[in-house]
């Protein structure tokens, strides 16, 4: 028989659970292509000599296929909490409602990823003003384990913003004793 003090920490558990299950209706994240660029060929009479600028060691690596998305990187506890006390962070919390109401991190914006693309749009000026200020966009969701922050990240993304994603989630927050609302 199940305690009744017991009950309440399982129902939760179930319910962050549930809460995180139904990513795999959304679309997997595009890949990141990365491309070694070719060192410049020497000139014909130079090629009897080695370069060590023509060296596949100096090739150098770039991005490509970004066609105005914007990045999708991480930040741990430290760097957000010093870009959130300075003001420098417009923070966005992709737990379902329920749990931002339970408590948040202080000037959080409740972003679920169910119906994330309508809210983006719905506060497209607030980031573009954000951004523009020099404010990170930051996501978080409940724990390491909940993959809401990154696909709520790579929806901002396809909208051409920035974010970075704190992994720790409201858990890491929580337990490093940090302001909440």
């Amino acid at each position: 028989m199940i305690r009744p003090r017991k009950q309440l920490p399982v129902a939760a558990l179930a319910a962050i659970l549930a809460a995180c299950a139904d990513s795999a209706t959304q679309p997997p994240p595009p890949p990141v292509v990365e491309a070694v660029a070719e060192p410049q060929s020497a000139p014909p009479e130079a090629a009897s000599e080695p370069s060590a600028e023509t060296s596949p060691d100096t090739a150098e690596i770039k991005k490509v296929g970004r066609n105005r998305h914007g990045d999708v990187s991480s930040i741990s506890l430290e760097d957000f909490f010093i870009l959130h006390q300075s003001g420098q962070a417009l923070v966005f919390d992709a737990r379902p409602g329920f749990f931002y109401h339970a408590g948040h991190i202080p000037g959080a914006i409740n972003m679920p990823k169910k119906g994330c693309d309508e809210r983006i749009r719905k506060l497209d000026t607030t980031i573009r003003d954000a951004t523009a200020s020099g404010k990170s966009i930051i996501v978080y969701c409940s724990s390491m384990t909940c993959p809401d922050a990154r696909t709520v990240a790579i929806h901002l993304s396809h909208f051409g913003h920035d974010a970075k994603i704190f992994h720790g989630g409201w858990r890491a927050w929580n337990d490093a004793d940090m302001p909440t609302q």
